[in-house]
């Protein structure tokens, strides 16, 4: 510090110092500046100026010129002559540079300047070192050389003291006013200021962030110069001896190495060989280049500023037509401007070029051809900026966008403030919205834009093809970017990543539309069709109508266009449409209440103009004027009352009709007319009412003498049966005849008569009169049936006697004959004791009756000439016992017979004619039989898709079969079979055979079906050669009867092939060995594999017929493992997991190859038994170890269901045994309901299917050992031998291997897989079946022991193979 007072103290500093009292404000500053000299003169020409210039008179320009360098401090303009400038080659000292090499560090510092050692170490050094051509330097060399340097300047300057540093320190931030400095060029501060994004960041933070840079910005600028001032003004020795500062701190130095060159000629041989070669430094090249930089290079094939300015956001097909038309645009000005420019160029300046010509034939053109490769590439490469630019620029244009359009729900538009690209329009697609035109083809049309740029700088021509029209190269066009080329696949990636971010929010915007789904998918038309077919209520209708009305203003208020960045959604034609499909729904119920309005409205119409036009007819009959009566009674009580009623719900109907319906002229004039119906109505009841009593009045009047014409009647009728009382002494054939005619035409007078009756009294009965009685009409019917009777049977026994006695016997049927003669007999006994006192017709009836009984006699003998059954040799016998020969032909009549004297003998032709009736009758039964046979055929049909035919349905052929065997059996046992017993023999025979063949026919068919889809598989022929062997007999056997069936397929004749029913036999004894060959094989199958003792026989043949496809075994897997439904396969047919019922994927730990079993389908059906065993007990294994390393309800999300519920219990088991040693029971209770509610909370949450199963299950676990331990609890157990804790089913993992005991039974667990299922309530019940299952358990493997060693346990059938099914079955329950 004292240091410091000594060399600022001024002389007179003690006069001031002795006037501090007076002025201590100039003392101090006095003081401060002898502490502090002014750097900068307060005053001066200039806006700032050193304080050394003070003393001195010098113009502005002398001044700057003096403080320029300390050479020129006595330098004046008007001293300065002019002269010629010199280079700073030519005064720089050559003699630096004479020497390669320096032996010492002294030569070294004799060849620096003066000047240069005295400048300050921060002060660059002005030397310009002078290359020779014999004096290059290495690298190495300039930097020792500079090294030197450098330490001899630090030698010689002094280490700045901290007293330096201070003053220094100061000056700079004080000794220059603030505004001394030139002010900050704005420009600077913007260019600064440009990359700080503050449009990013809205509010008020950033614009503190940007004042703050401001500020320091503005800070670091004063600083700087200030720095530069001081720096400038102690490059004066005597400042700084005035300012006390010694040293200042040395900048870091700043070494340029030049790389070392051979000089002049190896300079001289690369400038001539780079004149002559390097084609690029050709003046033509420059020239090209400023064309390209000057009037193209801001030519873009895509204008994208001028599409941002334009209008946006645009149609697709806008869109691309406005690229395609800039790309057009500018290919056309490289194809007819540019390339042409540079053609031209080249021809203007041809002597710059054309000394690489060839100058005679003989020289080579490579040199002028390899310089037209260089204008070429210049030229690509000019064209290849201009396409990567156009790229950028579009990528750039997309690029807007590349934050996406993702957004919440519900959408807000505001959201997307920037200007949209495209317009995609939504529209219906039923029952879909889609996008027109669809995005993935938006993207086809947005990276054909980027091609469309790459495809419009092809083919472009270079410049020598103008030049020299001649050339016929296939290489004449300037190389471009090319499409597979990674820089335009990256754009290309980077405009795929924008856009997949971009098709999200329209995709997700069609969640807008999901409640309207109704309307897309027409369920809204069917529900309103639906509402419809109910006939509803108007209220209801209306209110529905309303909803519509609702829902069209809804779709009409959304937006019609909705901005997502990128994209536009048209949604015009959409709503346009949804507005459509409501309004057609509304139409529908309006248009429905208008049809049910004119519906109702015509039916009132109907119905009341019926009612006029019933009035309005005169009732012609009784009949007519009653229904007349009624309905006007009726009309007027009850229906008008009806109408008037549907008249009230028409007005309310017109009323809503009018609110929404235009309604049509005929409907307005329809509801006019129906209103105007009643007051119409009234007036044609009272003139009907008229009408109707004057008609009445006359109908009573024509009824009255109705009656009377009808007594007159009956009078005559009564005497006409008077006449026949005495009708009867002479009966002839004519009178019989005439007699009956006229009782037949009585019979329809009488029914005349009671006809009239019938209408008279119905008459009477509708005009609700007393009914006439007329007795007379009764009398007439009682009195004519015994004359009618008379007559009658005594014309038809006159007509038919004669019949009887001369007719043709053939003709006639003694049966019928006895009956008629029979029933005439009984009708004259009765009329001879009906007339005791009309003495004539009693004498005619007895007379009748002794006829009769006259012809009765002659009965038995007609029953026997009649019988159908008589043949020659019965008339051969009975002429015998007559006496004389009678063989009747068809003429032969009753009266031959007679007089032949039959009636004499007929006690002994009776047997005769009852035997020939017998016989008749068993031939008419067997020739019955036979024909019912010759239309029965078989039924048959197609087998699957193969042209063999087999018997469909023969119930009604074994019916009918059994019948006849059953009849034909009767038939034989009669005793008048002889005649026919062989016939009757035979046919029984045929029928036997018949069933036989049957019986065995269907026997081979139903076995031949069953065996055929087994031989007709090449595995099972391969594995059973025998009995292939066999059924292909069989099979042969079956065809050929089946061939020859289907040319004939009556019974009868299908019965007939020779030797059907051997070979039928034949066949079915082969099948049965068949069989047992089969089940022998399925029984070695299934005790390789005892699970397919779960199978059925067909099953496991289906399985066994298809060994080359594993995948036919899936559908049974179920069936031979518990909780296995489907098998993981891959393409290679390799099985690489399992799945169960619910999904649940549990992958093997191995690959299974079913390929190497050779189509043994239980060999590797048993290598899945073992890998599913194997696996389930590794993922066991392994959730054991992840258990602890993760949370319990992260863990249980992610295994297996069964694994879940087997380690939580293994993990039960372990927990409950450490709180029953520590004794905290209690604190472990409540952990199991904390991991309770845990389950529950994910229960509650969103899961998976399989994952809501297994936690399902858990649940139910763990509420039981909950419930469990809680009981442990309140029976303070404290020891693992208390019989309440090892009554429980426990699993431990022992060994690598689960264990499960219960009370003294301890079994392994049987690893089957279980599949994920759920578990039912677990009660006090279903511990006791436990505790029984673990006991059966113990048992069952006792007894296995024992049994095993009891001699012929082989007899007890599949013993060891059921042993093992029980265990099996255990081991699943436990």
């Amino acid at each position: 510090m004292s240091r410091r007072k000594q060399s600022v103290k001024l002389p007179f500093q003690r006069t001031l110092a002795s006037a501090s009292d007076e002025t201590p404000g100039l003392y101090e500053l006095v003081l401060e500046k002898s502490r502090y000299p002014p750097l900068m003169q307060e005053t001066s020409w200039t806006l700032a100026a050193p304080f050394k210039e003070q003393p001195h008179y010098r113009s502005p320009s002398d001044s700057i010129a003096n403080n320029y360098t300390l050479t020129a401090r006595d330098l004046k303009l008007k001293h300065i002559k002019k002269m010629k400038s010199f280079s700073m080659i030519e005064i720089s000292q050559p003699s630096l540079w004479k020497k390669r090499r320096w032996s010492s560090d002294s030569s070294l510092l004799k060849s620096v300047s003066r000047i240069s050692l005295s400048v300050p170490a921060h002060t660059p050094d002005l030397h310009v070192i002078n290359y020779t051509n014999n004096q290059p330097l290495t690298p190495e060399e300039q930097f020792a050389l500079m090294d030197l340097h450098e330490k001899e300047i630090s030698k010689r300057e002094k280490i700045p003291s901290s007293d330096d540093l201070e003053r220094y320190c100061h000056y700079i931030h004080n000794g220059v006013r603030e505004d001394m400095l030139a002010p900050q060029d704005k420009e600077v501060v913007k260019k600064i200021l440009k990359p700080f994004p503050v449009h990013i960041f809205p509010g008020p933070e950033p614009e503190e962030y940007l004042a703050r840079l401001k500020g320091e910005i503005r800070n670091d600028y004063r600083i700087s110069i200030m720095k530069a001032i001081v720096d400038y003004i102690l490059l004066d020795p005597a400042e700084r001896k005035r300012l006390s500062i010694q040293s200042t701190p040395r900048p870091f130095p700043r070494r340029i190495i030049c790389a070392p060159v051979p000089w002049h000629s190896s300079y001289e041989e690369s400038k001539s060989w780079n004149e002559s070669n390097l084609f690029i430094v050709n003046s033509m090249m420059p020239v090209l280049q400023e064309l390209w930089l000057s009037q193209y290079s801001h030519l873009r094939f895509v204008r994208t500023a001028e599409v941002l300015c334009g209008r946006l956001p645009l149609l697709p097909t806008e869109f691309e037509g406005i690229v395609r038309r800039h790309c057009l645009e500018a290919r056309d000005i490289l194809q007819h401007k540019w390339i042409p420019t540079c053609a031209s160029i080249f021809i203007d300046k041809k002597n710059m070029w054309l000394p690489f010509a060839p100058q005679r034939d003989s020289d080579s053109s490579k040199k002028v051809e390899s310089y037209f490769s260089s204008v070429a590439a210049l030229m690509s490469l000019q064209l290849r900026e201009m396409v990567i630019n156009s790229l950028e620029d579009l990528l750039a244009f997309f690029m807007i966008h590349k934050g996406g359009n993702d957004f919440e729900e519900p959408y807000q538009g505001m959201q997307f403030f920037l200007s949209q690209i495209l317009i995609v329009k939504l529209r219906v697609k039923e029952p879909d919205i889609v996008f027109e035109p669809p995005l993935p083809a938006c993207w086809d049309l947005i990276s054909h834009c980027f091609q469309k740029i790459l495809q419009s700088s092809e083919e472009l021509p270079k410049v020598e093809k103008i030049l020299f029209p001649e050339l016929r190269r296939g290489d004449l066009t300037l190389n471009t970017v090319k499409p597979q080329e990674s820089l335009f696949l990256d754009y290309i990636n980077k405009l795929e990543k924008i856009y997949e971010s971009n098709i999200v929010g329209p995709q997700k915007y069609l969640n807008v539309y999901k409640k309207y789904s109704n309307l897309l998918n027409n369920k809204s038309r069917q529900d309103v069709s639906k509402f419809l077919e109910k006939v509803p209520s108007l209220d209801a209708l209306t209110e529905k109508i309303d909803s519509f009305t609702k829902l069209k203003g809804e779709i009409a208020s959304m937006d019609i266009t909705v901005p997502l960045a990128m994209f536009c959604l048209d949604a015009l034609q959409l709503n346009e449409e949804l507005c459509s499909r409501t309004q057609n729904l509304k139409d529908t119920l309006i248009e429905f209440e208008v049809m049910e309005n004119r519906r109702l409205n015509q039916r009132i119409c109907d119905d009341f103009d019926f009612i006029a036009k019933r009035m309005s007819e005169v009732p012609q009959s009784t009949e007519q004027l009653v229904e007349s009566e009624a309905f006007l009674k009726k009309s007027s009580d009850v229906t008008v009352i009806k109408l008037k009623k549907d008249l009230e719900k028409a007005a309310q109907r017109l009323q809503v009709l009018m609110d929404y319906a235009d309604l049509s002229d005929e409907d307005i004039n329809l509801n006019s007319t129906v209103f105007l119906w009643l007051d119409e109505i009234k007036k044609i009841f009272e003139n009907s009412k008229n009408m109707l009593n004057d008609r009445r009045a006359e109908v009573e009047k024509a009824l009255f003498e109705r009656c009377s014409q009808f007594r007159e009647i009956l009078e005559v009728y009564n005497k006409d049966l008077e006449s026949f009382k005495k009708r009867g002494d002479i009966v002839t054939a004519e009178e019989l005849r005439k007699n009956t005619q006229m009782l037949e035409k009585l019979n329809k007078n009488i029914a005349d008569a009671l006809a009239e009756f019938e209408g008279i009294t119905y008459e009477e009965g509708l005009l609700g009169q007393e009914k006439s009685q007329f007795p007379l009409l009764q009398s007439i019917i009682t009195t004519k049936e015994p004359y009618e009777q008379l007559w009658v049977t005594a014309y038809a026994f006159h007509i038919k006697s004669e019949e009887w006695m001369n007719g043709p016997l053939l003709q006639l049927n003694a049966d019928e004959v006895t009956e008629e003669v029979g029933s005439m007999w009984r009708t004259m006994y009765k009329l001879c004791k009906s007339f005791p006192d009309v003495p004539v017709p009693r004498r005619m009836a007895e007379s009748m009756k002794f006829k009769l009984d006259k012809f009765k006699q002659h009965l038995p003998v007609l029953s026997i000439v009649c019988n159908r059954g008589m043949k020659q040799r019965h008339w051969q016998q009975i002429g015998k016992i007559v006496g004389c020969e009678i063989s009747p032909d068809e003429n032969t009549n009753l009266k031959y017979m007679l007089d032949r004297g039959l009636s004499k003998f007929i006690e002994e032709i009776e047997p005769i004619g009852a035997a020939a009736s017998k016989e008749y009758s068993l031939q008419k039964s067997i020739e019955k039989m036979k024909s019912e046979w010759v239309n029965v055929h078989f039924g048959l049909s197609k087998y699957r898709d193969t042209d063999i035919n087999i018997l469909s349905s023969v119930d009604d052929i074994q019916l009918l079969l059994d019948d006849h065997i059953v009849k034909t059996q009767t038939v034989c046992g009669s005793p008048f079979i002889k005649p026919i017993e062989d016939e009757c023999l035979a046919w029984k025979d045929k029928l036997c055979l018949m069933q036989d063949i049957i019986d065995s026919w269907l026997k081979c068919q139903a076995t031949w079906l069953y065996l055929e889809p087994i031989f007709s598989s090449e595995d099972i022929i391969a594995q059973m050669p025998e009995e292939g062997r066999k059924f292909k007999i069989v099979d042969s056997y079956w065809k050929n009867i089946m061939t020859e069936v289907v040319k004939d397929t009556k019974v009868l004749v299908a019965t007939e092939q020779p030797k059907m029913l051997d070979r039928l036999q034949e066949a079915n004894t082969l099948l049965e060995d068949i069989q047992k060959g089969l089940n022998n094989y399925l029984e070695s199958k299934r005790l390789f594999f005892p699970r397919f003792f779960f199978l059925s026989n067909d099953e496991l043949l289906e399985i066994l017929s298809e060994t080359k496809d594993p995948l036919r075994v899936q559908p049974h897997l179920k069936k031979c493992f518990e909780g296995i439904a489907k098998l993981e396969f891959t393409e290679d047919l390799e099985i690489i997991g399992m799945i169960s019922s619910e999904k649940e994927v549990v992958p093997f730990i191995d690959k299974i190859y079913p390929v190497r079993a050779n189509g043994m389908v239980e060999k590797w059906l048993l290598q899945v038994e073992e890998m599913m065993l194997a696996s389930v007990r590794q993922v066991l294994q392994n959730g054991i170890k992840g258990y602890s390393q993760v949370p319990r309800k992260e863990w249980v999300l992610q295994w297996p269901g069964q694994a879940v519920i087997c380690i939580s219990s293994i993990y039960w088991t372990e927990e409950v045994s450490e709180a029953i040693r520590k004794k905290a029971l209690q604190d472990f209770l409540e952990k199991s309901n904390v991991q309770i509610k845990d389950i529950v909370e994910l229960v509650r949450g969103k899961l998976s299917s399989g994952a809501r199963l297994t936690l399902g299950a858990l649940i139910v676990i763990d509420v039981h050992a909950r419930d469990v331990v809680s009981k442990l609890v309140e029976d303070k157990v404290t020891d693992l031998n208390d019989f309440q804790w090892i009554s429980q089913l426990r699993y431990y993992w022992t060994e690598q291997d689960v264990t499960v005991r219960m009370i003294t039974t301890e079994m392994k667990y049987g690893y089957e897989y279980l599949g994920n299922s759920p578990r039912l309530v677990i009660t006090p019940l279903t511990d006791r079946c436990y505790s029984v299952l673990s006991l059966t358990a113990l048992m069952a493997s006792i007894t296995r022991q024992w049994a095993s060693s009891l001699r012929g346990w082989h007899k007890l059938g599949h013993g060891p193979a059921l042993m093992s099914s029980i265990e099996l079955r255990l081991k699943y329950y436990l």
